[in-house]
C-alpha cells in the first residue's frame, strides 16, 4: 500500500511540473506604481573593491522616503565589472521622487596579500535624478558607480553614484521577455545584452510572439484571459484583447503575413483565432485536454495545437476554422517545430525520451529519435538544420542531427530551460532559465555563453527583433 501511494505521488509530482503551477504572481498594482533598479555594469576601478549596501531607498519630493526591496546586498568588483545586475524592486505611491538614498555598511579593497576594511560613509549617499511614478506603471532606473574617486586617503570609501532613467534603443535591437510572477515585461538590448525597459503587464503574461513588419508584440496574459498588444518601438499598450472568463491564455503563435494570431487557452482547452488587423476574436475552436502550445505552418493555412493531457495534436484548419485532425502521440506533446524546410514537424513530449517525426502531409509519425527524459523547449536552426531540445533538468541542451537521426552535442546551460529563440542576424541563441531569474545568450557557432542578464521572476518567453 505505502509503495502504491508513493507511486502515485511520484506520478502527480511529475504531471504538476509540466503545466502552470497554481498562482504565485505578486499583488496586482492598483494605485501605485513600481520602480525596478538595476546596477550598471561597474567599472574597471571597482575591481579591487566589495562593498554592501545596507539599505536603499527611493527619496519623495518632501523627502520622505521609502524603502526598496534589495536582490542582493554584497557587491563584489570582480564579478560585477561589465556584468549589469538587478539590484532592488518596489512598489511606491505614484508622484514626483528625486533619487535614490543608499546605505553603505561595510567596504572593503583588495591588497596584495589581504582585504583591508574601509571606513564607509556615515550618511547614506544620494543618487540624484528626478523621475516620476505613474500609477499601475513600471519604471527602470539605472544606477551607475562613477569611476573616479572610490577610494580617498587610502581609507575611506567614497562612493559617487549616478541614476538615470530609460535611454532610447534602435528597433532592430529589442528584445522581449515575459515574466509571469512579477506581470512585468523586461526590454533588453540584444547587443549590449543589458535590460533597458520594463513594462507593466496584465497578470501572469507568459507566451510572447512578433509581428516584425508592423513591430507589435502579442502577449498572452493568462491570469487576466486576455491577449495584450503592444507596440515595439514606443513600448506603449495598443489594445487589450479581452477572450473569455476561465480561458488562461498560454501560448501564443503568428501566421507568416501577420494576420491571424492563434491563442492557445489551456484552463477551457480552446484556441482563439483572432484577427490580428482589427484585434477581435473570430472563431472558438475546442481542442484536446490540456492545450500547452501551438506551432503554425510556414504555410499560415494549419496550426498545430500540443494537447498534453489526452497526448494528441489538434490539427486546426486555419482558412475553415475548424480541427482537421486529432493526431494521437505518445508521451503527452509539449511543443513542436517545424524543419527549415517547412514540411516535417519535429515534436517533444512530457513523458517521453523520444523527439517524434510527424509527416503533416499524412497525419502520422514516422519517425522516433531518442533525445532522453526532460525535455521542455524545442527549436530548429534555419541555418544548419540543427534540432535544439532544451531540458528541464541536466542544465543543458540536446543538439539532434535529423539525417542522422540521433543526438549528436551539447550544449550547457544554467538551469532549467523555458522557452528559446534565435537570432538569424546574430547566430546567437537567446534561452530563458526561469530557476535561476536569467537570461543566457550562447554563439551557436562556438556554443559558448557570451552573455547573460537578470530577467524578473518567472521568466518565461523570449522574443528579438530578427528571430527565426
Amino acid at each position: 500500500m505505502k509503495m502504491r501511494f508513493y507511486f502515485i505521488f511520484l506520478l502527480l509530482l511529475s504531471i504538476s511540473g509540466c503545466f502552470p503551477q497554481e498562482s504565485r504572481y505578486k499583488k496586482v498594482l492598483h494605485e501605485e506604481g513600481e520602480i525596478i533598479v538595476y546596477l550598471q555594469p561597474l567599472p574597471q576601478e571597482a575591481g579591487r573593491f566589495r562593498f554592501i549596501i545596507d539599505r536603499i531607498s527611493a527619496i519623495r519630493g518632501d523627502g520622505s522616503e521609502t524603502p526598496l526591496s534589495l536582490s542582493f546586498s554584497e557587491l563584489n568588483g570582480t564579478e560585477l565589472v561589465g556584468r549589469q545586475k538587478l539590484l532592488a524592486t518596489g512598489t511606491l505611491p505614484p508622484g514626483s521622487y528625486t533619487g535614490l538614498s543608499i546605505g553603505i555598511k561595510k567596504a572593503f579593497v583588495q591588497g596584495e596579500e589581504n582585504e583591508n576594511a574601509l571606513f564607509v560613509p556615515e550618511e547614506p549617499v544620494a543618487a540624484e535624478h528626478l523621475f516620476q511614478v505613474g500609477r499601475r506603471e513600471a519604471r527602470a532606473l539605472f544606477l551607475s558607480l562613477k569611476p573616479s574617486g572610490i577610494i580617498t586617503a587610502g581609507i575611506r570609501f567614497t562612493p559617487e553614484f549616478s541614476l538615470a532613467g530609460p535611454g532610447g534603443i534602435l528597433i532592430n535591437l529589442t528584445g522581449y521577455v515575459s515574466n509571469s510572477d512579477s506581470n512585468l515585461i523586461s526590454v533588453f538590448n540584444k547587443k549590449t545584452m543589458q535590460v533597458v525597459n520594463v513594462i507593466a503587464s496584465g497578470r501572469g503574461p507568459r507566451g510572447i510572439v512578433l509581428d516584425q513588419r508592423r513591430t507589435r508584440a502579442y502577449v498572452a496574459v493568462s491570469e487576466d484571459d486576455a491577449v495584450e498588444v503592444y507596440d515595439v518601438f514606443k513600448g506603449d499598450l495598443i489594445n487589450k484583447i479581452k477572450l473569455k472568463i476561465g480561458d488562461g491564455p498560454i501560448d501564443l503563435a503568428l501566421t507568416a503575413d501577420g494576420r491571424t494570431l492563434v491563442s492557445v487557452n489551456h484552463d477551457s482547452n480552446t484556441v482563439s483565432i483572432i484577427d490580428a488587423v482589427s484585434m477581435f476574436e473570430v472563431e472558438r475552436i475546442r481542442v484536446g485536454e490540456g492545450p500547452t502550445s501551438v506551432v503554425v505552418d510556414p504555410s499560415g493555412f494549419r496550426a498545430y495545437i500540443m494537447n498534453t493531457l489526452s497526448s494528441t495534436i489538434s490539427v486546426v484548419d486555419l482558412t475553415q476554422r475548424t480541427v482537421a485532425v486529432t493526431l494521437s502521440v505518445e508521451g503527452g506533446p509539449l511543443r513542436g517545430a517545424f524543419n527549415r524546410a517547412g514540411n516535417i514537424l519535429y515534436v517533444i513530449g512530457r513523458d517521453t525520451p523520444n523527439l517524434a517525426v510527424v509527416d503533416p502531409s499524412r497525419f502520422s509519425v514516422t519517425e522516433k529519435i531518442f533525445i532522453g527524459t526532460g525535455a521542455s523547449f524545442i527549436k530548429v536552426d534555419v541555418r544548419t538544420g540543427l534540432i535544439l531540445v532544451g531540458k528541464k533538468f541536466g542544465g543543458e541542451i540536446t543538439v539532434v542531427e535529423p539525417s542522422a537521426s540521433m543526438s549528436i552535442d551539447t550544449i550547457q546551460v544554467k538551469g532549467k530551460v523555458a522557452f528559446m529563440t534565435i537570432d538569424r542576424q546574430e547566430n546567437t541563441l537567446f534561452v530563458t532559465l526561469p530557476d535561476k531569474k536569467i537570461l543566457q545568450q550562447i554563439n551557436l557557432t562556438s556554443k559558448k555563453t557570451t552573455a547573460e542578464i537578470d530577467i524578473g521572476d518567472g521568466a518565461y518567453a523570449v522574443v528579438v527583433l530578427g528571430e527565426s
